[in-house]
């Protein structure tokens, strides 16, 4: 039975500069309308994108993860209700219960008894009910929590906006920046080769973009209620997909559609997105509106001003140059594994390259 909800087309842009984030985040959520869906949800889970965070020097690199101040505010926002934070193991991060620890998640748990972390790993997936997601390849299957598809929960996808993204590596045509809806899908998706997510859909000729407005479709035909979130104190240069500077942002892009907060802030970043194909997939599921001019959006402070102004003079999420190659995306991921996980890396990628190559299958949502 379809029990989808109308979607909304409205976001908050909040500025963050010198601001109380409780405050900041509290208004925001006045405005957007999400304390309604707060005190009707019975379990709040909000996907945090650690499995994103680069680290240089030993240090994590701003823009690339989320400060747990932001997710303690989110916890006194929620009147006392259930939240979990949750994250899926990535290609560098197989242990993603060491980035709870290691950036104050779990001390938030043991402050907070209403607080849960959540580590997507395969002791855990056993436990939990799942949804299969079925596109027509030679891998495993794709799988999706079931969290995500009932009404009574709500969830947040929390992400700080990273671009310029190598949109001409296989896989991930069309999706050229990490915001929520992406972070949401691919950090919520259990899939036992993550690293091969973008070649196996590539081998079906769909491309990551294809499966995440495919994913949140289902999950909004479902009837569930979808908050997306996007920016931080700081965002994310990319130079490739591991080298990433960070870059003073200070926003928050707020809104009860997760498609709407993501072309808001692709926007704010510079793009266009009725040229994307990310939101030409959007709008043709009518997952936001055809014209993106009607979308309604309310400002606190001058966030966007002063990101129009800095961005003006240089803006680093446009690509400077040509995109990175698929060849070299594959030796960026074997460079950020020891020698022996790349020998393993190795014998699972070559069979995905060889039968997209020389098979090119080509099959369609």
């Amino acid at each position: 039975m379809n029990s989808e909800i109308k979607l909304q087309e409205k976001a908050i842009i909040t500025d963050l500069k010198n601001q109380n984030i409780v405050e900041t985040l509290q208004k925001a959520f006045e405005q957007a309308g999400i304390l309604p869906l707060i005190s009707q949800s019975r379990e709040i889970y909000v996907h945090i994108p650690l499995g994103a965070t680069l680290f240089r020097d030993g240090q994590p690199i701003g823009g690339t993860y989320l400060d747990v101040e932001f997710a303690e505010a989110i916890v006194l926002i929620s009147a006392g209700k259930p939240v979990i934070f949750y994250e899926a193991p990535a290609t560098t991060h197989k242990n993603v219960k060491n980035l709870f620890e290691k950036f104050g998640y779990t001390e938030l748990a043991r402050k907070y008894s209403q607080v849960r972390i959540l580590c997507l790993e395969d002791d855990v997936i056993d436990k939990l009910s799942t949804r299969s997601l079925h596109y027509g390849f030679d891998y495993p299957l794709v799988e999706l929590p079931g969290f995500l598809f009932d009404k009574q929960n709500l969830i947040i996808s929390f992400s700080n906006p990273k671009a310029p993204f190598p949109d001409a590596v296989a896989g991930f045509k069309g999706l050229p920046f990490s915001l929520s809806g992406k972070s949401l899908i691919i950090g919520s998706t259990l899939f036992p080769k993550k690293n091969l997510l973008h070649i196996a859909f590539t081998d079906v000729g769909l491309g990551l973009k294809g499966y995440v407005v495919d994913a949140l479709d289902k999950i909004h035909k479902a009837g569930v209620k979808c908050v997306g979130i996007n920016g931080g104190r700081f965002a994310g240069a990319m130079i490739d997909q591991v080298k990433v500077h960070p870059v003073d942002w200070n926003v928050l892009v707020v809104s009860t559609n997760i498609g709407i907060a993501d072309a808001v802030a692709a926007t704010l970043m510079g793009f266009e997105p009725q040229k994307i194909e990310y939101f030409i997939e959007l709008i043709q599921k009518a997952l936001i509106p055809s014209e993106l001019d009607t979308i309604s959006i309310i400002e606190f402070g001058v966030g966007r001003a002063r990101l129009e102004q800095q961005l003006r003079m240089n803006n680093p999420f446009l690509p400077q140059e040509r995109s990175i190659t698929t060849h070299q995306w594959i030796l960026g991921i074997l460079r950020q594994v020891s020698f022996k996980d790349r020998l393993r890396m190795v014998r699972k990628i070559l069979p995905s390259i060889i039968r997209y190559k020389f098979t090119k299958k080509r099959k369609h949502i």
